[in-house]
């Protein structure tokens, strides 16, 4: 007959592939700021809208261009000046129309392959920090990732999660010295965005000084090449301009910062955006020499370019640019726990006005 001791149910052991789960996606630090500003955030989306377009307000802006594309691909005619599909890469809609021919609702495959995305990007991010910056710097990367207003389009449908996802993760791999996985995730990178082609030169920046080889830099770069060279052929045959992407870019209304300098007081919405990227630029110029030298292409490529050609959109670019976000996560971890708490609060809080002024006065992310 069994003993009583041996009818005790033995203690659940964790599996490898949990522990690893939970050491690459920590609840703490990394599933919790993403899901709370999913809770904020959702409902000041929804909320009062008309019924038809309740959660179409996660496609808003760019997210409609990319439901467009996952629809029907880019079959519509270009008209040279006006408005097209064409200065949109093609992985994110080829990805969410996959979803959608397997009838998977428009709305749910590009918003939930955005958010997967982020939450992808968020992991990476808190294990690179970790690396370069120790614990409590690594846990605040994912916070100022999720509640900065700039990284609202981490939880609309833009392709913009899955460039920041591949571009962190290309980076760590480069530097784990894993060149083909670094090189294919470079090339998701620049299939997802006409700029994404700076994961390229940012993992060949850090190879050069990690002193790669021919065969080294070779893996980071072919696979990028092929996409772009795939991409702009087909370009060429649809529309009979290999770089169409850029020059579709001359029908959107753009506003330069010089033109934002002639009129500040009638321009709210570019004043935000660089109020954003200033608080942003002054924790990055604090920190700099913090950061591997190599990381400074990325921020260089990333938001210098906006200064030129288009100023909305820098609160975004400073974000996608995770050097400067690692820098505001760097200065807060040396600073008291309640300052902490209330700068990301007034961030989140800002954050959730956006969101609504995207909704109600169409204020671009």
């Amino acid at each position: 007959m069994a003993t009583m001791d041996s009818q005790v149910t033995e203690p659940i052991v964790p599996t490898a592939r949990s522990t690893r789960l939970r050491a690459v996606f920590p609840f703490r630090s990394v599933v919790l700021p993403w899901l709370i500003v999913r809770i904020l955030i959702v409902p000041v989306l929804v909320v009062n809208a008309p019924s038809t377009v309740r959660l179409g307000n996660l496609l808003a802006m760019d997210g409609g261009w990319f439901r467009l594309i996952a629809l029907d691909w880019y079959d519509r005619p270009y008209v040279p000046g006006g408005f097209s599909e064409y200065p949109f890469f093609p992985l994110f809609p080829a990805a969410g129309g996959a979803l959608m021919q397997l009838g998977v609702p428009s709305t749910v495959a590009l918003a939930g392959l955005s958010w997967i995305a982020a939450l992808v990007a968020m992991a990476g991010a808190r294990l690179l920090a970790l690396r370069h910056f120790g614990g409590r710097t690594a846990s605040l990367a994912p916070w100022v990732l999720a509640l900065a207003p700039g990284g609202l389009t981490l939880l609309l449908g833009y392709s913009d999660s899955f460039y920041l996802a591949a571009l962190i993760w290309a980076v760590l791999a480069v530097e784990r010295r894993h060149w083909w996985l670094a090189g294919i995730l470079a090339a998701c990178a620049t299939a997802s965005r006409p700029n994404g082609v700076i994961a390229v030169a940012a993992v060949l920046a850090i190879a050069i000084t990690m002193r790669a080889g021919i065969r080294q830099i070779a893996a980071l770069v072919v696979p990028s090449a092929l996409v772009l060279l795939g991409w702009t052929v087909f370009l060429r045959e649809a529309t009979g301009d290999p770089l169409v992407f850029w020059s579709a870019k001359a029908g959107w209304d753009e506003l330069t910062l010089v033109e934002f300098l002639t009129d500040v007081a009638d321009q709210p919405l570019a004043l935000f955006h660089i109020a954003w990227f200033t608080f942003f630029a002054i924790a990055y110029a604090t920190g700099v020499r913090r950061q591997p030298p190599a990381w400074m292409v990325i921020v260089i490529l990333g938001v210098v370019p906006a200064l030129a050609l288009g100023v909305i959109g820098l609160a975004r670019y400073s974000v996608l640019a995770f050097p400067m976000t690692f820098a505001v996560a760097d200065v807060l971890a040396n600073r008291p726990r309640w300052i902490v708490v209330s700068l990301l609060s007034t961030s989140a809080i800002t954050t959730v006005i956006f969101a609504r002024l995207v909704v109600v006065a169409s204020w671009i992310p």
